[in-house]
């Protein structure tokens, strides 16, 4: 479980002791309605736009642009850190699925995003589809015709006012772009030479690029998703976050 997970988790339970109710721009679905996940979807499109704008009675963070403070990934024979950088673009994705299966408690959301745009500070290391790499300043890199896939395993728990609440934990996220531009700046220690010929590998090599360093950009995106349902899940309890009538 990453850092930004486990804080996740520990807020679900100690951060918030009033319950809530719904925000007014969010429709409630009843888990009883056989057409739960069509209802889901439809209210999820609504409500997204404000959501994205941020909701400081819920903890909800301005989530476009969105600050993310770090995130790191060592595998596959590289290690990068991204830090200080922002997403923006997140106001234009539509939703396209919203599953939740309340007998294992997962929750499922599908989204596409025309376009998504990262800038910030970034470090790395080790071996870039085979080649030698290293570098450490800005970087920036823009995804087009994103589709994304998000999952979360939540639990149950009851907090001190005896009311239950849904808690989701930790979270998978896939994507699949048509095009990604990636460019790290100051590459081999600011040597021009290097650093251009290998942003022109990695421009022309994009896809096994991105099946190797892009870890970190899931992990941030996926981010978007999970601070909504975390702070919201853990300020409205269960049975009103999803009624049990019909």
């Amino acid at each position: 479980m990453s850092k930004l997970s486990i804080f996740f988790a520990v807020c679900a339970v100690v951060c918030q002791s009033e319950a809530l109710k719904l925000p007014d721009y969010i429709t409630p679905c009843s888990r009883k309605d056989p057409n739960f996940n069509e209802c889901a979807l439809k209210h999820g499109r609504e409500a997204i736009p404000r959501l994205l704008k941020g909701d400081p009675k819920y903890g909800v963070p301005v989530l476009d642009p969105m600050y993310v403070p770090e995130v790191s990934v060592e595998e596959s024979g590289i290690k990068i850190t991204a830090r200080n950088f922002t997403i923006e673009g997140a106001r234009n994705a539509t939703l396209q699925d919203f599953r939740v299966d309340f007998d294992k408690l997962i929750v499922s959301i599908q989204f596409m995003a025309p376009q998504l745009d990262f800038r910030g500070k970034y470090e790395l290391s080790g071996k870039l589809v085979s080649l030698p790499i290293i570098g450490k300043g800005d970087f920036n890199s823009t995804f087009r015709g994103l589709i994304a896939k998000y999952e979360t395993q939540c639990n149950f728990t009851k907090k001190a006012d005896g009311k239950t609440y849904l808690m989701p934990l930790d979270y998978e996220m896939e994507f699949e772009p048509e095009f990604v531009r990636i460019y790290f700046g100051n590459l081999f220690n600011g040597n021009k030479l290097l650093g251009d010929a290998m942003n022109s590998f990695i421009a022309e090599n994009w896809r096994l690029v991105l099946d190797q360093i892009g870890k970190p950009a899931y992990r941030a995106l996926g981010m978007i998703v999970h601070q909504i349902l975390v702070q919201v899940a853990n300020k409205v309890p269960y049975d009103e976050l999803f009624s049990d009538t019909d």
